[in-house]
């Protein structure tokens, strides 16, 4: 029998992902640098969602964190939607009406990029966490998430970038662009990893849940969160 595992604090954790997936994709069609690398705006956002993703899956499974891509890339969506609305009630005359379209279009090319950031990607991340989890019997956390997120950032930046950004960078350009974006945020993976580990010790705590993934079906296509009580190996001994 199937049943739902008590999951009070995931909620904070969705809408925490919401958030940064939400200004990591709005922001980056703005073009940055930081000491040096060349980013886009949403490169400093951006890690925090798959860090997010980490605990999400290491403390409640797969499941609950592909339910949490899918309810990101709709609300994201639902954001631009909005944004090409208000096109219709801005003055004609307006100054701001060109910048605010452009900038639009530019995101619409996002919102598609992180779509297949979202089912190739970010699944893969998740994933690996869940996977390495099963295979290490929940040791290594740490090791496990920056190996999960050094594999991720690679793939999504070779899907997500040449979409995102084809009608303003190409060639080096585009190329350096990408290995300067999977720099800058596999090194916030890894600043960030003592935070997002004991961030997953806490909500193992506080829930008293550690979700196996044993048996579970991986299809990014799913919306099932249910679990059954056996997939929750929490014992108070194993926090520390």
């Amino acid at each position: 029998m199937r049943v739902l595992i008590e999951k009070k604090g995931l909620l904070y954790l969705i809408l925490a992902y919401i958030m940064a997936a939400t200004a990591a994709n709005w922001f980056d069609a703005r073009h940055i640098q930081i000491l040096g690398l060349s980013t886009g705006g949403g490169s400093i956002a951006f890690p925090f969602t798959y860090i997010l993703a980490d605990v999400i899956t290491e403390v409640y499974g797969y499941k609950n964190t592909r339910m949490t891509l899918w309810i990101g890339l709709v609300m994201q969506s639902l954001f631009i939607f909005y944004a090409r609305f208000l096109l219709f009630f801005i003055s004609p005359n307006s100054e701001h009406r060109s910048a605010l379209n452009i900038l639009i279009e530019l995101n619409n090319w996002i919102i598609i990029a992180s779509f297949a950031n979202y089912i190739i990607s970010e699944t893969a991340n998740s994933f690996l966490v869940a996977k390495m989890k099963i295979w290490f019997k929940g040791r290594f956390i740490g090791i496990r998430f920056v190996f999960s997120t050094f594999i991720a950032y690679a793939v999504d930046e070779l899907i997500y970038a040449p979409i995102a950004f084809h009608s303003f960078l190409s060639g080096k350009n585009l190329v350096k662009h990408m290995f300067d974006s999977w720099l800058f945020m596999v090194v916030i993976e890894i600043l960030m990893l003592p935070i997002s580990v004991r961030l997953a010790q806490y909500m193992k705590s506080k829930e008293q849940v550690d979700i196996y993934d044993t048996k579970t079906d991986f299809t990014p296509f799913s919306l099932n969160t249910t679990y059954h009580v056996d997939n929750n190996h929490y014992r108070k001994d194993q926090i520390k």
